[in-house]
């Protein structure tokens, strides 16, 4: 089944949404530090939050901004 994944800022702000038709990436874990393009983040908690129009499962993740070097190194 497709995934969408909508990481989410402390303050409630969506940072990226990424569309994973084809079920290809890792649900991102618990405490990982993870980067998005110029963006590194720490992974606080995921959620399923359902399906979308599109049948695809909606995941939630909480993230904190880290500096992009910590996540590389």
């Amino acid at each position: 089944m497709a995934r969408v994944f909508r990481f989410i800022d402390f303050l409630g702000r969506e940072l990226h949404t990424i569309n994973d038709p084809e079920d290809k990436l890792p649900i991102p874990r618990t405490m990982q530090e993870i980067s998005i393009g110029p963006s590194g983040m720490h992974v606080e908690s995921v959620s399923l939050m359902g399906t979308d129009s599109s049948a695809a499962n909606v995941y939630s993740i909480r993230v904190r901004p880290v500096p992009i070097e910590k996540v590389r190194n």
